[in-house]
């Protein structure tokens, strides 16, 4: 009997965690996790914006996003964020330094322990005379 109860507590324990494991999906959703700017002129900063979904049943908090270097700036909401609503994070790349680059920006969340990464890329090029 032991060894019958033992079984079926198991099975019920494997059952939970497959079904925990493949309707998850991930509560936050970006448009694009990587942005290619081709080729820039240097001394021209350039925008983009990711836009963040909340697919949560909670609110998302925007807690930090943060370039990886002094080069790119971010802007963005600290509002919460409804279930179900969208916000935008604004990267703007400096393109002081000619050559390729590539960046990322870290969004720190209230939902997830490690940040989202997002990524920039592209070429700084001399303007033309």
């Amino acid at each position: 009997m032991k060894t019958l109860n033992f079984k079926i507590i198991l099975a019920l324990f494997v059952a939970s965690f497959s079904t925990f494991a493949f309707t998850g999906g991930n509560p936050v959703h970006f448009d694009k996790t990587e942005f290619d700017f081709g080729s820039i002129v240097q001394g021209t900063p350039q925008k983009v914006e990711f836009t963040v979904t909340n697919e949560s049943d909670q609110p998302l908090i925007l807690k930090k996003v943060k370039g990886s270097c002094g080069c790119t700036a971010t802007d963005y909401d600290t509002n919460p964020i409804a279930p179900g609503a969208s916000t935008t994070i604004e990267a703007t790349y400096n393109a002081k330094s000619l050559g390729s680059f590539r960046k990322t920006v870290s969004v720190y969340t209230n939902i997830q322990e490690n940040p989202f990464v997002l990524t920039i890329k592209g070429t700084v090029i001399t303007g033309q005379s």
